[in-house]
């Protein structure tokens, strides 16, 4: 018997499938069309949910029908009588309350809660991830990581709930309402009188309320996303916060979040006291219309006890009946509200379009050209000012300016994390916007100065991107990079060690030094034919990046490297060294040239071996 249950619950569940891609172009932002958008996938449940919900609410429709039925039959046939005249119909009766509803309800909840609730919320998730995750690195610097993250997660709940409270409530109220008018128009059609005068004023109800409880709603899902968004951004700086930030400060500061999320629901419940008051007299028109009217046709001779005793069963119910629709259709534009505000995250368009059909990047030897870039974030100013620069495959270049001068602009436009205003990339003559941006990023490899860790153990973060290499390449690895030996120390708090130990979130628990070198543990690992460096031994002691740098230049043999670096010596060995300022390339040459040229790039050398670094306006 288990079995058999298992079996037909595994088959609900695989009556759809959430990992379906979608057109790949930019979600509608309206919320209706939006939903409707992810039906697809779900047609086979949806079709039979509406099946099953129609032959439940019939069903329920047909057991107070009976009821009257039956106390008709009751009180028209004596006692000794009633097996031999009824029996047929009792049975009947028997078997459809014992077997078919309970079967009917397995089916509708199976369909509804297993088909339905297990796939939906995925669907939704899947598709958000599938278009954030193709956004620009820039677009993801314009807001809050965790309000991000928090409505992509949540949007599958909404939609959710939302498609959810429409099938199980609406729909199945629905036909029970016309399953209830069916069956007193077949008596009397005067007995549905009532019933119609009560929908008319429920609409009206709804399409008075509805409008305002959607707005509540919204500015209820931005106050609370609101609040997410800066909890999630004071914990993931808590060390910051904790240093420069004054606690009073920080409480007043979450004070006010949080008053501004209790007046926004205040608002929205507000109109939801008011609904349900105003539900409750409907409640008491319809009982009163319909029992009043059976009564006064009973009186007239015009129906029968069996049928008063249905209208008052079937007030009673369509009073409860009222009460779960309502709170579905409260659940469904609460929803409403919190999806139209998380497709203001969601349903951004690309900033950085990317054809999924576009041509992989092939990579001959490296080169890469750029002609005439100009980028400046949409700000009129600031960023690169039109730059003209040849890398040679296999050549190695280094990076040399002022802070601001637009080195780690240019670095972005080639790894595309944005793409320039004005101009062209190549790479070996292709492209890079008509290129695939994975394919793209796949023949580059990085390492910058702050190193970005996840939340993963050490081999997740040295193998990422390259899933399919094996535990003695990552430690060679990490190796070369200088990190074995700290590795194979390291101990979580839930007492995963070495390589299986996590290194906290953005790599917390590890020393600026050792993140780093498990960044290059990374880029040794994968080997891209492209790589860029930007300040990649900055944070390492000078023994450690005495050995790195010759393990470094070990790995950039036979490869196209970009470095940026603020000190100078580690560049002075670059086949080419190119200096920029405000925009523009003001030098370039190799180190010696640029030495005896007496410029910008010699002050600067100057000013590093005579023992300082100088301020931000030189280096």
């Amino acid at each position: 018997m288990f079995k058999l249950y298992e079996w037909l619950t595994q088959c609900a569940l695989n009556l759809a499938d959430p990992y379906v891609h979608g057109s790949g172009e930019t979600p509608n932002s309206r919320v209706w069309p939006y939903l409707r958008s992810h039906l697809h996938p779900l047609r086979k449940v949806l079709v039979l949910s509406v099946i099953v919900t129609i032959l439940t609410a019939s069903i329920e429709v047909w057991l107070i029908s009976y009821a009257g039925q039956l106390i008709d039959m009751l009180a028209d046939t004596p006692p000794s009588e009633i097996w031999k005249q009824h029996s047929f119909s009792l049975l009947s009766a028997a078997v459809m309350i014992i077997l078919l509803r309970p079967l009917s309800q397995f089916a509708r909840f199976a369909v509804n809660d297993i088909g339905f609730s297990c796939n939906v919320a995925n669907l939704f998730r899947w598709r958000a991830y599938d278009h954030l995750t193709r956004q620009s690195v820039g677009w993801f610097q314009d807001d809050l990581a965790g309000r991000t993250a928090s409505r992509l997660v949540m949007m599958g709940n909404y939609a959710s709930d939302a498609l959810y409270q429409m099938i199980n409530a609406v729909a199945f109220g629905f036909v029970y309402v016309v399953g209830v008018v069916m069956l007193m128009a077949g008596t009397d059609i005067r007995l549905a009188i009532p019933l119609f005068i009560w929908l008319a004023l429920y609409m009206m109800l709804m399409g008075l309320i509805v409008p305002r409880m959607v707005r509540a709603m919204e500015a209820f899902s931005a106050a609370k996303s609101g609040l997410l968004g800066k909890v999630v951004d004071t914990f993931t700086n808590f060390d910051t916060v904790s240093l420069f930030a004054r606690r009073n400060e920080m409480e007043a500061d979450h004070l006010l979040s949080l008053e501004d999320t209790r007046a926004s629901l205040f608002r929205a419940r507000q109109i939801g006291l008011a609904l349900r008051t105003v539900t409750v007299w409907l409640e008491g028109v319809i009982m009163a219309g319909i029992v009043g009217y059976g009564i006064w046709l009973w009186s007239q001779g015009g129906a029968t006890i069996g049928l008063v005793s249905a209208a008052v069963a079937l007030s009673l119910r369509i009073t409860t009946m009222a009460e779960w629709i309502l709170e579905a259709v409260w659940r469904i534009f609460e929803q409403v509200g919190s999806i139209r505000e998380a497709l203001l995250t969601i349903a951004q368009p690309l900033m950085i379009q990317s054809d999924r059909h576009l041509p992989d990047l092939v990579v001959s030897g490296g080169e890469i050209s750029i002609t005439n870039a100009r980028h400046h974030y949409g700000k009129g100013k600031g960023g690169l000012n039109g730059i003209d620069l040849h890398v040679r495959a296999g050549e190695r270049v280094g990076l040399v300016g002022p802070s601001g001068a637009g080195k780690s602009t240019l670095v972005n436009l080639i790894l595309r994390f944005y793409d320039p205003e004005n101009g062209q990339i190549t790479i070996d003559g292709q492209d890079i916007r008509n290129v695939d941006l994975e394919s793209l990023r796949k023949a580059i490899g990085m390492v910058s100065q702050q190193a970005a860790l996840l939340n993963r153990s050490v081999r997740d973060n040295i193998a990422l991107g390259s899933m399919d290499v094996t535990q003695e390449q990552i430690e060679a690895a990490a190796r070369e990079a200088q990190a074995h030996d700290f590795i194979c120390e390291l101990r979580d708090n839930q007492g995963r060690t070495g390589y299986d130990a996590h290194v906290g979130e953005r790599g917390v628990k590890l020393s600026g030094g050792q993140r780093q070198r498990i960044a290059l543990a990374r880029v040794f690992l994968k080997n891209a034919p492209i790589l860029i460096l930007d300040e990649a031994t900055s944070a390492l002691d000078s023994e450690v990046e005495a050995e790195i740098q010759s393990a470094l230049k070990q790995v950039m043999h036979g490869k196209t490297v970009i470095a940026i670096a603020h000190r100078l010596s580690t560049i002075a060995e670059m086949d080419c060294i190119v200096v920029i300022q405000d925009g523009r390339i003001v030098e370039k040459g190799m180190h010696q040239e640029l030495l005896a040229a007496g410029n910008l790039y010699a002050n600067l050398w100057n000013r590093q071996s005579g023992g300082f670094i100088g301020n931000d306006d030189q280096c």
